[in-house]
């Protein structure tokens, strides 16, 4: 038996029990009341539902709204010149068909009922290539609200054209645009609008591109005509910017390195030739790289890129580094040759003339002179086949150039005859230890000679014409080390100067 207090809790909780069962049975009821409800609903919606007309057909135009929340651009191509973009694109419009009062709650139904709707024709106009997102299942959403209002959400990646101006590449700016457009229904029949105006495109913030920034976005709103009528269209157009880092570090940088690499020639020995006709070509083939690698990354464009105006300057600074050595090579081991081969031609034909020149002046010479006349004295023959003999001395190398020898004048020559084409110091020896060139003392002179004056001084101008002459030549074979080594002088201060010039133009005209 139980007592008084006992049997009370046993009351309270059957009481509780009880509720409790009743409270259950009744959200029991109520659950599928609403399924029941949703699942009538949206059977009465479909029931007699034309696809193939639009809303309000025969009557004003379908407004529908676009928003698009953008999650990422993948990548921007100049060789293609286009862009892929993946984003969220939502389409609303009302169909009074689908509106409902039974329920006041919004109906979220599966991807599948969107084929039995109406949905606008809507299409990308400059879409290259386009794929619906279909893991796990297709990504698109039909929500229905009481008034007939349908939201269409899809997850598109898409490959748009972007026409770019290269002209001043790396140092550009692009526009590219996503324009959206109704197939087939005019603007008699459907009406394209950002929806929520400038705030109708949204995750641009967060974007970040490796090589772009975007500098601004602009949504527009327009129509379009063709000869079929006149169609609404959409435009979202976003100005992008290049970043200039990647390319002062791949490009720019070692394009000036390597000019710069090219100036050291001018400080190597002119003799080098080795080192510095290595150096030249080096340079030149690896700027020639360096441009053959960029026209790989960018398409083949007929007009020329800011990029190319860069390397095409410092290729010509290293060509021409490479060539000022071939012209001072040129000026050490060629003019100074084909100079002296011009002189040495002029001098043979001024040799042909003289002995017809020395015959005459020995004739006069000897009728003057013919009283004073002796045994000892040469006679003209005599003469003459010894100036011959003197001149055969002198040999001529392959390139007909005189090479000089030891030069002996004759016992008949007096010291004071030296002494009219040299200074008095070296009356009694003359020497040119570069030359080989040497005179020897001459003898004293015979008091038997002393009358004969006149052959002394027809022998002394003879001399000094051929040490003068002789003297010329030998200054041929010095060459002018002077001038080569201006030459690279003036290259260490005009090359920098004139490319530093460059590169200020460069920057100041593509940079602003």
């Amino acid at each position: 038996m139980l007592g008084p207090q006992e049997d009370k809790l046993c009351g309270i909780f059957s009481a509780l029990a009880a509720l409790s069962f009743v409270c259950f049975a009744q959200s029991s009821s109520t659950g599928n009341a609403g399924m029941s409800w949703a699942k009538t609903t949206v059977d009465k919606l479909l029931k007699g539902y034309d696809i193939r007309l639009r809303p309000d057909f025969g009557g004003p135009p379908v407004i529908v709204g676009m928003s698009i929340n953008i999650a990422s651009i993948d990548s921007i191509s100049e060789v293609n010149m286009d862009y892929t973009i993946t984003m969220y694109f939502q389409q609303s419009w009302r169909d009074k068909r689908l509106a409902y009062a039974e329920l006041d709650l919004n109906l979220t139904l599966d991807n599948r009922v969107a084929d039995q709707l109406w949905l606008p024709d809507t299409y990308f106009l400059n879409d290259k290539k386009s794929f619906l997102h279909g893991v796990t299942v297709k990504n698109r959403m039909i929500r229905l609200h009481p008034d007939g209002t349908v939201l269409y959400g899809l997850r598109i990646t898409t490959t748009a054209a972007c026409m770019m101006d290269l002209r001043r590449y790396p140092l550009d700016e692009q526009n590219c645009t996503l324009e959206i457009e109704s197939y087939g229904y005019t603007t008699d029949d459907i009406v394209f609008f950002w929806q929520g105006g400038d705030t109708a495109v949204t995750g641009v913030d967060k974007l970040e591109l490796p090589q772009f920034s975007i500098v601004e976005l602009r949504l527009v709103s327009r129509e379009v005509r063709f000869t079929t009528g006149s169609y609404p269209r959409l435009s979202l157009s976003f100005r992008i910017k290049r970043n200039i880092g990647y390319f002062i570090l791949q490009t720019y940088m070692p394009s000036i390195l390597i000019t710069i690499l090219s100036w050291v020639s001018f400080w190597i020995n002119y003799d080098a030739s080795a080192a510095r006709v290595a150096l030249g070509v080096t340079t030149v083939l690896t700027m020639t790289t360096i441009n053959t690698h960029l026209r790989e990354t960018l398409p083949k464009i007929p007009y020329v890129k800011a990029i190319d105006v860069y390397l095409m300057g410092c290729f010509v600074f290293v060509f021409l580094a490479l060539l000022e050595y071939a012209f001072v090579n040129y000026v050490f081991f060629g003019r100074g040759p084909q100079q002296q081969k011009k002189i040495n031609e002029r001098l043979n034909k001024a040799n042909n003339e003289r002995p017809r020149y020395e015959e005459k002046r020995l004739r006069e010479q000897d009728s003057i002179s013919a009283p004073f006349q002796t045994n000892t004295l040469r006679s003209y023959t005599q003469r003459r086949n010894l100036y011959l003999e003197e001149q055969r001395k002198v040999g001529v190398d392959a390139y007909g150039n005189i090479l000089l020898t030891t030069l002996e004048m004759n016992n008949e020559v007096m010291p004071s005859d030296v002494g009219s084409s040299v200074s008095d110091s070296r009356n009694s020896v003359m020497s040119f230890d570069s030359s080989g060139v040497q005179f020897r003392k001459p003898m004293a002179p015979r008091d038997g000679y002393s009358h004969h004056s006149l052959d002394r001084s027809a022998t002394r101008s003879r001399a000094n014409c051929r040490l003068r002459r002789r003297s010329s030549k030998l200054k041929l074979k010095i060459p002018n080390l002077a001038d080569v080594s201006t030459i690279d002088k003036w290259s260490r201060v005009i090359f920098p100067i004139t490319f530093g010039f460059f590169n200020l133009i460069y920057w100041l005209y593509y940079v602003n």
